[in-house]
């Protein structure tokens, strides 16, 4: 058993690395949009945010609205040439980024999230390639800001997925929120492997409304989420 699971450790190390709440999550370790609605998210977290949180000011609002847009148009990041234009723009939109507060940063950031664009080699990788023969479904996550806790998932079309639990932390700066993984567990055929897991890092929510999260986290790379409820 032991020797039939280390391949499977270091296929799926990376992806576990890269995928946690950077958007919301935490860590250190080093590391460098789908069309299916996706299945409920574990737990099912609802968003306290209000209709008017989030909206830092006018030109911020407008500008994610674009950025929405962009990632719609480069299909999860697989469009390259779409990917530098992305990533310029939120940065520029990170120089208007204001903080929120530690309550404020939990209602809005609280609740499930689904990933619509990244610059994650990992999950782009399985995005484009599948795993084992199975093809991708959504990569996301549910994030209890009130219980420090949270669950990341990437999961494919048979049922298959990767989940990955552990706790979280408020900080202020820089609507900041560090994370580190407790446990891993892959969901193969109907068994599931549980995997001693640990690693963490942060992420810097650049903007965040009632629709969308946009973050850079502790190893670069960029996100932008939407609430599963809104249209891929």
């Amino acid at each position: 058993a032991h020797h039939s699971r280390a391949p499977l450790v270091a296929t799926l190390l990376p992806l576990l690395l890269a995928h946690s709440p950077r958007p919301s999550g935490l860590r250190t370790v080093p590391s460098r949009a789908v069309g299916v609605r996706p299945r409920v998210l574990r737990p099912a977290l609802r968003s306290r945010a209000g209709i008017f949180d989030g909206l830092f000011n006018f030109g911020a609002t407008s500008q994610a609205s674009k950025l929405v847009d962009l990632a719609r148009k480069s299909n999860r990041g697989r469009i390259a040439e779409r990917n530098e234009e992305m990533v310029k723009a939120i940065d520029d939109l990170r120089q208007s980024m204001k903080p929120l507060g530690a309550e404020k940063l939990k209602r809005m950031v609280n609740g499930s999230w689904v990933e619509m664009w990244t610059t994650e080699d990992a999950v782009l990788s399985f995005a484009n390639k599948g795993f084992l023969g199975s093809e991708f479904d959504y990569a996301g996550g549910s994030i209890d800001m009130y219980g420090d806790k949270f669950t990341n998932v990437v999961a494919f079309k048979n049922g298959n997925a990767v989940e990955a639990d552990g706790v979280i932390k408020v900080d202020e700066e820089n609507n900041r929120v560090s994370f580190r993984f407790n446990v891993a567990k892959i969901k193969l055929g109907g068994l599931t492997i549980p995997l001693p897991f640990s690693a963490g890092g942060y992420i810097d929510n650049v903007y965040v409304d009632s629709k969308y999260r946009i973050g850079v986290d502790s190893r670069g790379d960029y996100r932008v989420y939407r609430r599963p409820s809104v249209a891929p």
